[in-house]
């Protein structure tokens, strides 16, 4: 499962932290990052009243903790990506304030996604269509060596 991802902008997003999600209808949200929803249970995830789709900015990489190496490995977007999340219903926290948590939707990896990555996880890439529904974007091969991934920018 992803562990991070990069927006255009160079900003670095990781579970844990509020982030600006959008509705299929373009309300702007806030969901805080706690864990990851398959797209095969996906139904099941948004049955619960409340939970709502939602997706991020476009993406330019994610990142993935290997499962059994440990180590972190980045993967570029395709272009015109955004991650997708369920945001779950609303929670009071300690202090009383108000948040959503807000679940990584996920699909099988590919071979040379788990080869690379060393997880069974990848991120679900796409756009909502204008009926609300996900427009899968197919994800590009994973790099042929660990450090070929750059940030927007770099030139070597």
């Amino acid at each position: 499962m992803p562990h991070l991802f990069r927006t255009h902008d160079g900003n670095e997003w990781k579970p844990g932290k509020p982030m600006a999600l959008t509705l299929e209808d373009g309300t702007k949200v806030e969901g805080v990052w706690a864990g990851s929803a398959q797209v095969e249970k996906l139904p099941w995830w948004l049955s619960e009243p409340g939970s709502n789709l939602c997706q991020t900015d476009e993406v330019a990489a994610v990142a993935v903790r290997g499962e059994h190496t440990g180590e972190t490995r980045w993967g570029n977007a395709p272009p015109g990506a955004r991650l997708f999340f369920v945001l779950k219903p609303p929670q009071r926290g300690k202090n009383g304030h108000a948040y959503r948590l807000a679940k990584l939707v996920t699909t099988a990896s590919t071979e040379a996604q788990t080869k690379y990555f060393d997880d069974e996880r990848f991120s679900l890439f796409g756009t909502f269509n204008s009926d609300g529904t996900i427009a899968s974007i197919p994800s590009l091969p994973p790099p042929s060596e660990p450090g070929d991934v750059r940030r927007p920018g770099e030139l070597f």
